[in-house]
């Protein structure tokens, strides 16, 4: 079973405004933890896998950031 969405389809969000303020200060936090992890771990001369981790917060505040522009 196939489901296609017509042309003129409208997504209807489905988090309020609070919400949406909620998950934005989160990717923002999640993103200036990953600004600051990256700059300390290259400053440091971190080893591959410790720069690497950095991805996990950098993750976190993409799909926080996402979630609050699309309204999911």
């Amino acid at each position: 079973m196939t489901t296609e969405m017509n042309e003129g389809a409208v997504c209807m969000p489905n988090i309020g405004r609070q919400e949406r303020a909620k998950r934005m200060r989160f990717g923002m936090i999640s993103g200036g933890i990953a600004v600051v992890a990256g700059g300390a771990a290259i400053a440091t001369h971190a080893p591959w896998w410790a720069r690497g981790l950095v991805f996990l917060p950098a993750v976190m505040a993409a799909y926080g950031v996402f979630q609050a522009r699309e309204q999911t």
